[in-house]
């Protein structure tokens, strides 16, 4: 765990395509270059009346580390917003593509984002056909009363099991078709440094929600160590190919 907590290797993280976005020819908000002796990345969150700052360590941001898909899912854990509902915009721009990075699209330290959306369903509009069913219905009596719908429980909240198992299933399903790719040396070569330090940061990142995990159940702890140490086997093989790679 000691080789993952200690710190970035100055990649990417997000998924390894986020640098599909079009490159930029400056920042549209914030600047890394300010204060750069600082202790942290900050961004600075609007909702509504509230203003949120996330803070994350110093050069996530240049790293290519934080994607607006982390951005939304941020935004959506402490406004409580469904983030299929949130909508992030910098700058008048709406940032829809959750892969890229906020660095690829001009969004450094001290960026400012609006954030909007609620859970509350839209009004319905009337429409022609509405109204000229509510006036041939005028004359006749109106239908007997439907019982208001009771309203949906809360779901409840996830436990440290669960959480541990979304993770491997992320890494499973998007993480291992990407990693057995590179090991067979699919993908232009000349760029093979850089889609190992993101793959490797995009590993890494999930680590680190397991590391935050917390539990004192012994079963969900060996379980918890047990995932860790099938995703380091990822992050050796990786290691492994990139070696093998500039030895030939």
């Amino acid at each position: 765990m000691r080789r993952f907590l200690g710190g970035l290797r100055g990649g990417s993280s997000g998924s390894p395509g986020a640098y599909s976005s079009p490159a930029h020819t400056g920042p549209i908000s914030g600047n890394n270059a300010v204060d750069p002796y600082r202790a942290e990345d900050v961004l600075t969150i609007k909702h509504g009346s509230n203003e949120y700052l996330f803070k994350y360590p110093v050069n996530t941001i240049a790293s290519h580390v934080l994607t607006v898909g982390h951005l939304r899912e941020k935004c959506a854990e402490v406004t409580g917003v469904d983030p299929k509902r949130l909508s992030l915009i910098c700058a008048g721009r709406k940032l829809n593509d959750d892969e890229a990075t906020l660095q690829s699209i001009g969004i450094e330290h001290g960026g400012k984002i609006l954030a909007m959306g609620s859970n509350a369903p839209p009004p319905n509009k009337p429409t022609r056909n509405s109204d000229a069913a509510a006036a041939a219905s005028s004359s006749t009596p109106p239908p007997a009363a439907t019982p208001s719908p009771q309203p949906q429980k809360p779901k409840p909240p996830v436990g440290p099991a669960e959480k541990i198992e979304t993770v491997r299933g992320h890494v499973i399903s998007t993480l291992l078709p990407l990693v057995h790719d590179f090991i067979a040396g699919k993908g232009d070569e000349n760029k093979r440094d850089d889609m190992h330090r993101r793959l490797t940061e995009t590993i890494m990142a999930e680590v680190l929600k397991l590391d935050g995990v917390e539990t004192d159940d012994p079963a969900i702890r060996a379980r918890r160590k047990e995932v860790v140490k099938e995703v380091q086997g990822l992050l050796d093989a990786l290691d492994k190919a990139l070696a093998d790679f500039n030895s030939s």
